[in-house]
C-alpha cells in the first residue's frame, strides 16, 4: 500500500535507478566543468590536497592520459550537432592509464574548492586506481561513487526530518539535482550537507531531547558546510530554533555559539590555506579589485543591477534549476517545467503533520533567502562579470536549489492538508515519468538515434 511507503526508501529506489542512467547515458565530461572537477578529484586521490600556482597557471602534474581523455570529448561541449557513440565509450573502458607519463594540467576554476567537496567521488577513483583499472572505468566508478554518496546523504536527511519529506524528495529528484549526482561536481557535497542541515533544523523545531548529540551534529555540519565551497547561505536558519526548545537560555546560547564558531572555523581554515593561489576566474574580462571598488562606491547602482538581474534572469534561473542538462545544452520538455512546481505544491500540503511557522520565523527565512541571493549575485558579479556590467553574468539555477528548502517551507499551510495516499502515488509516478523524459532528452542530444529532431537552445 502507498501509505506504507517510506519517502526515504522511495527516494533511494528512484534516485539509484535514474541516477545510474544519468551516469551511463551522459558521455564523459558533458556536465558543466566536469573535466576540471575530474582533474581536481584525481589530484586529491594522489594525496595532493592543494593545487599549484605555476607561472600564473593553476593546476598540478597529472598523468597525460587524463588530458587526452578529456580532449577527445571537448568537441561535444555545447555543439548539439556533435554526437557520441556507445562504441567510443566502450573503447575508453579498455584503455590503460599510464601513470608515469605526466604533464602539467590546469584546472583553475576548481582549484579553489577544498578537498571536502570531493569526498563523495574520491572512493570510486581511489578504488579503481588501487585495482589498476583502465582510465574509463576509473572515471565511471568516480561518477557512481558520487551518486551513492548523494543517495546516502539525502536518505539521511529524509530519515531525520519529522515532516516536509515529499518536497525535499522532489527537490533532490529534480533532473538537475540528480544529473549532477551522476557526474563529477562539487555540488553533491553542497546539496547533501545542506539537506541534512535543513532536516536537522526541522527536527529541532519539533524537539531537542538529545542536547549534546544535536549540538555535536550541528557543529560538525556547520564546519563542513563552511569548508565545502563556503556555501553558508542556509546557516542563518539556526535562528529558527526557538529558545524555549532548550532547558534554559544558557544551553540555547551555547548551542548557537558552538554552531557559529565551528562554521567560522571551517571558512577561515580553507580561506587561509588557499590564500596563495591568487585566483581570478575570468581574467579576460574581469578585474576583481575594480569590481569590488565599484560595488562599494556605487551601492545604489549595484542594488539596481541586482534587481534588474533578478527579473531578466528569472526565466533562465527557473529552467536551469529544474533542469537544463549536459553543458546547459539539453533542455527538457515544456511539460516538465510546467508541472514540477505543481507536484511540489501538492507535496508540501499532502502530509498530516501539523506544523505552523511563527511570524518571526518567517522573517528569519525571508532574511536568509535575501541574504543568500545577494551573496550569490555578488560573488558572481565580482568573479565573472566585466566591471560595471549592467547584468550579473554566470548565474545558474542550481546555485539556489538549497535555498529552495526554506523558501518552500513558507508555503506550508497548516490549514491545507490533503493527506491523500493516491495523490502521493500520483506525485511519485509523475516524477518517474519526468525522469524518463529527461533520459530521453539526453539520449537524443548525445547519440545519433533521432537525427530528425535537432533543436537549438
Amino acid at each position: 500500500m502507498v501509505k506504507d511507503f517510506k519517502i526515504e526508501n522511495v527516494f533511494v529506489f528512484i534516485a539509484l535507478i535514474f541516477g545510474l542512467l544519468y551516469v551511463l547515458i551522459l558521455p564523459p565530461f558533458q556536465s558543466v566543468d566536469e573535466g576540471m572537477h575530474f582533474f581536481r578529484t584525481y589530484q586529491i586521490s594522489m594525496g595532493h590536497l592543494m593545487a599549484k600556482n605555476t607561472n600564473g597557471k593553476i593546476g598540478d602534474i597529472l598523468p597525460k592520459d587524463l588530458a587526452s581523455f578529456y580532449n577527445r570529448y571537448t568537441p561535444l561541449i555545447k555543439h548539439i550537432d556533435k554526437k557520441s557513440s556507445i562504441t567510443n565509450i566502450k573503447n575508453e573502458l579498455r584503455l590503460k592509464l599510464n601513470k608515469d607519463n605526466t604533464t602539467y594540467i590546469e584546472f583553475t576554476n576548481t582549484a579553489l574548492y577544498s578537498p571536502t567537496c570531493y569526498i563523495s567521488q574520491l572512493p570510486g577513483v581511489i578504488l579503481a586506481k588501487a585495482l589498476n583499472l583502465p582510465l574509463g572505468i576509473i572515471f565511471y566508478l568516480g561518477r557512481i561513487s558520487n551518486l551513492i554518496f548523494y543517495c546516502l546523504m539525502i536518505y539521511c536527511a529524509l530519515k531525520i526530518t519529522p515532516f516536509f519529506k515529499t518536497p525535499m524528495m522532489l527537490l533532490a529528484l529534480m533532473p538537475m539535482s540528480l544529473s549532477l549526482a551522476g557526474a563529477y561536481t562539487s555540488d553533491v557535497m553542497v546539496f547533501g550537507l545542506n539537506f541534512i542541515f535543513f532536516a536537522m533544523i526541522l527536527k529541532l523545531l519539533v524537539n531537542n531531547d538529545k542536547y549534546i548529540q544535536n549540538l555535536l551534529i550541528m557543529a560538525i555540519l556547520g564546519f563542513l558546510i563552511a569548508l565545502t565551497k563556503s556555501y553558508i547561505l542556509l546557516l542563518p536558519l539556526i535562528f529558527l530554533i526557538p529558545s524555549r526548545n532548550f532547558k534554559n537560555l544558557k544551553r540555547y546560547w551555547i548551542f548557537i555559539t558552538s554552531f557559529l564558531l565551528s562554521a567560522i572555523a571551517g571558512a577561515m581554515i580553507w580561506s587561509m590555506t588557499s590564500k596563495g593561489l591568487n585566483l581570478n576566474m575570468n581574467t579576460y574580462v574581469t578585474n576583481v579589485d575594480a569590481q569590488k571598488m565599484f560595488i562599494l562606491t556605487h551601492p545604489f547602482n549595484y542594488i539596481w543591477i541586482m534587481i534588474k538581474t533578478f527579473f531578466v534572469k528569472m526565466p533562465r534561473l527557473y529552467v536551469t534549476m529544474i533542469g537544463v542538462l549536459g553543458w546547459q545544452d539539453t533542455p527538457l520538455d515544456w511539460i516538465t517545467y510546467m508541472i514540477y512546481p505543481i507536484l511540489i505544491y501538492f507535496g508540501i500540503n499532502n502530509e498530516a503533520f501539523n506544523f505552523k511557522l511563527q511570524n518571526w520565523q518567517k522573517w528569519v527565512i525571508i532574511a536568509t533567502i535575501i541574504l543568500g541571493i545577494v551573496l550569490t549575485y555578488t560573488s558572481l558579479y565580482i568573479m565573472w562579470s566585466p566591471v560595471k556590467n549592467p547584468i550579473i553574468l554566470g548565474l545558474n539555477g542550481k546555485y539556489f536549489i538549497p535555498l529552495m528548502l526554506p523558501f518552500l517551507l513558507l508555503f506550508k499551510n497548516s490549514s491545507t492538508k490533503f493527506n491523500n495516499h493516491k495523490l502521493q502515488l500520483i506525485i511519485i509516478i509523475a516524477t518517474i515519468f519526468i525522469l524518463i523524459s529527461s533520459d530521453l532528452s539526453l539520449i537524443h542530444r548525445f547519440y545519433d538515434m533521432t537525427p530528425q529532431l535537432y533543436y537549438n537552445i
